[in-house]
């Protein structure tokens, strides 16, 4: 029964370790932060929803020469390299060897005396069998081959095979890395432009409440030589005006970050972008309508489940690897070609020369070694299993956390918004007050000086939400799809 079961094996051959399945993963559809949200499929261009032509051309330029997607690319290449090594062991190696040498003996080497047994000269017989020698070998010697060697490993027991499935394996985790660093990338691109409007917008303002705050002082100054104001009014909107000058350095300096940040980000020197971005422009405005897709898709869209997954199939390959080195390799060897010890006769057919043969190596005691690996390799598979269910778990933390402050910070700014057109709508009756004699201009400016301060924390919320929508499209997986594609149909066209 046993030699009928490896002559099966040998004949059909075999993959022996645990076949990988894809773990089952049950996620629902719907999402716990908002029962209502729209479960349309996410747009990939996310970023196109800012309608900021700037912000389109940046992540396009980031796409193709951003230097950790290019570094990512190449992981991917050598991964398809390291698959096409594995799976040329499911062919014949075959080789040519062509060499010459020249010997020359030593006089007291075992080749002058080998038919010399009694000490005669003229005595050159066989001592066991009695023939007289008929070798004879000069000292200075000439060789000449022209070889043909060829090898095959069986794949019995399917060792090759696990290899080429854990190669693969590790292709496509290369691959999900790829897409992971695209929407890093992508997103750091968003937010640090969006950082930069921001900032812009915050010089502004600030530079605004500077200029209300020195009218102010002025004012100050006058009603205090008159004798309307004391010295304790004029300090402290000196002070004020002292430290609303102090904000406005750092916030020159963000913007400089930022537009050194977004030239590195699409792989050019810092300094690149500073006479295209210095130009002001407003912050974009978030879409109307957010679409998140089904929860359950999550592990379709995210580049990090699926390079999870992946890691997983690759441990389990190599659990497959293990078990297989406990089974005896076959190979079947052959050589052949032509040997000569001189040039002219070495493709005659009578130089000609061959073996054939067949090589089982069975593993019998190697110290415990096979046994450590596989258990290695298996303590490794249940790793990566936890680590997939990891991952899935903090997945959904990331998106559902998005999702919901993305939502709260959306109804901050609106009731900063309101705010804002409310403090506004006070600085217009005050103006009208102040034109009819009604208030005085201290009053004005206080109340412009109050707008000011809400529009400031209105840019800090509107950033806010910009910033969380930001983070809600990256937790959500997409913007890798479209990348990935048009490098596909690039390379179709180049095949062509």
């Amino acid at each position: 029964m046993r030699k009928s079961i490896l002559l099966f094996l040998f004949l059909t051959g075999c993959a022996v370790g645990p076949d990988y399945k894809t773990p089952d993963t049950v996620v629902s559809d719907a999402w716990t932060s908002d029962e209502q949200a729209n479960n349309c499929e996410p747009i990939q261009t996310w970023w196109k929803t800012f309608q900021d032509d700037l912000l389109n051309q940046y992540i396009e330029k980031a796409a193709a020469c951003n230097y950790n997607i290019q570094t990512a690319e190449a992981n991917i290449l050598q991964a398809r390299a390291l698959r096409q090594i594995a799976a040329s062991s499911f062919f014949p190696q075959a080789g040519l060897d062509v060499n010459a040498t020249k010997t020359y003996f030593s006089k007291n080497g075992p080749v002058f005396t080998i038919g010399q047994s009694t000490g005669n000269s003229a005595d050159t017989s066989s001592p066991v069998t009695g023939l007289p020698f008929a070798l004879q070998t000069p000292q200075l010697q000439n060789l000449f081959n022209f070889l043909f060697d060829a090898s095959w490993e069986l794949d019995v027991f399917g060792k090759i095979r696990r290899t080429v499935e854990a190669a693969e394996a590790q292709i496509e985790s290369a691959i999900a890395h790829r897409n992971d660093i695209l929407i890093s990338v992508f997103a750091e691109v968003a937010k640090n432009y969006i950082d930069l409007r921001s900032f812009q917008r915050r010089a502004e303002l600030l530079q605004k409440n500077i200029d209300l705050l020195t009218k102010h002082a002025e004012i100050t100054k006058i009603s205090l030589e008159k004798g309307y104001a004391n010295q304790l009014d004029l300090e402290e909107i000196e002070a004020q005006l002292a430290a609303a000058k102090a904000a406005l350095p750092t916030v020159y300096s963000e913007i400089y970050r930022s537009i050194y940040t977004l030239s590195v980000l699409i792989g050019q020197p810092p300094e690149t972008l500073v006479d295209d971005l210095l130009v002001t422009r407003p912050l974009p405005t978030p879409p109307a309508n957010i679409a998140v897709g089904l929860r359950s898709d999550l592990l379709r869209r995210r580049p990090d489940i699926r390079y999870a997954e992946r890691q997983l199939a690759e441990a389990t390959a190599a659990v497959g690897i293990a078990v297989a080195n406990f089974f005896p390799t076959v190979s079947l060897l052959a050589n052949g070609g032509f040997q000569s010890l001189a040039l002219p006769s070495l493709f005659n057919w009578g130089s000609r020369t061959w073996a054939y043969g067949a090589d089982v190596n069975v593993p019998i005691f190697e110290g415990g070694q096979q046994v450590g690996t596989l258990r290695f390799t298996q303590a490794s598979q249940s790793a990566a299993a936890a680590k997939y269910q990891q991952t899935v778990l903090s997945a959904l933390q990331d998106a559902e956390g998005s999702l919901k402050n993305y939502q709260e910070l959306a109804i901050s700014t609106k009731k900063y918004d309101e705010s804002v057109l409310h403090t506004n709508f006070v600085v217009v009756l005050t103006r009208e007050r102040h034109l009819k004699g009604l208030v005085n201009l201290i009053n004005l400016l206080t109340n412009e000086q109050q707008l000011v301060s809400t529009e400031l924390t209105q840019l800090d919320s509107k950033t806010a939400e910009l910033t969380a929508l930001i983070s809600l499209y990256k937790a959500l997986g997409g913007g890798w799809e479209c990348v990935t594609e048009e490098k596909k149909d690039d390379s179709e066209v180049s095949k062509r």
